[in-house]
């Protein structure tokens, strides 16, 4: 059963609508949710590394999938970081977004502070959101109990908005949002562990399956006996590192010299595989 779209209705309750206490398991380190269409190819997908920091992914169409971000909740997070975009960033929002009240519009304002190296060269930014509930709907996916809000996000000046702008769904139980019309696609739920971080995202494009030698030589490398003390030394080396350092306002991995995680390069899908590797 698919995530429904909520168009011209929305879900009033007496007393609010909250997730379950199932999505505390969920979150636990190590754990991961993938979110898949009919095809069982991934929609979207959340590995924890600990239960207030995670890598989230996102499928696009007719392309690879995003690159793994870093950030401690969704939507709206307050830190985020990128390595290929190289992007280390706290956010604040005032005031506080919050699902309450359906119908709801107000104007939020974010301001966006570079961290890390980089952050001497940059200034604080601040933006205006405008800020829509739509609505609450609690939904079943393969027996897994779901609540869903219903928003919209629009930018308040001239600059064309990207994919995370416009008509969303928030599922609260597993801290996890979507587009509207990526939510729609949803028929399947599957959640499991991971070895470390770079494994999941491994575990993404195999079953996203975007090229045959792509997929064959990720399947080769995930198969072979040293990979799963690579995985360890990812999960003990730079996936700690984020959680206890990065979290805190501080560097991510990649942003310190001298370079500390070469056990993300040995997890790191194109490296591993590169452009014509089988």
């Amino acid at each position: 059963m698919m995530i429904a779209r909520l168009c011209l209705f929305a879900v009033a309750c007496a007393v609010p609508i909250v997730a379950q206490a199932a999505d505390v398991e969920i979150r636990k380190a190590g754990r991961y949710v993938l979110l898949l269409d009919a095809d069982k190819k991934p929609v979207a997908g959340t590995y924890w590394l600990s239960p207030t920091l995670k890598i989230r992914v996102r499928s696009r169409e007719g392309a690879l999938p995003t690159e793994p971000e870093f950030v401690d909740r969704d939507p709206f997070p307050t830190r985020l970081a990128a390595m290929l975009s190289f992007v280390n960033r706290r956010y604040s929002y005032t005031p506080e977004p919050a699902f309450g009240t359906i119908g709801k519009k107000e104007n939020i304002i974010q301001k966006e502070t570079p961290l890390g190296p980089l952050a001497a060269t940059l200034q604080p930014e601040e933006r205006v959101i405008r800020f829509s509930m739509i609505g609450t709907l609690a939904s079943n996916l393969e027996g897994v109990d779901l609540i869903n809000h219903f928003y919209t996000i629009e930018r308040n000046d001239l600059e064309t908005p990207g994919p995370e702008w416009g008509k969303r769904v928030y599922i609260e139980t597993l801290d996890m949002d979507l587009s509207d019309a990526a939510a729609a696609t949803v028929e399947h739920i599957v959640s499991g562990e991971a070895k470390s971080s770079g494994d999941f995202y491994i575990d993404y494009l195999i079953r996203g399956d975007y090229t045959p030698d792509f997929t064959s030589c990720l399947q080769k490398r995930r198969n072979a006996s040293d990979y799963a003390e690579k995985a360890r030394q990812q999960r003990e080396g730079s996936d700690k590192y984020m959680v206890d350092t990065f979290l805190p306002d501080g560097n991510a991995f990649w942003e310190v010299e001298p370079y500390i995680a070469p056990d993300e390069q040995a997890m790191n899908p194109y490296q591993i595989c590169p452009v014509g590797a089988k």
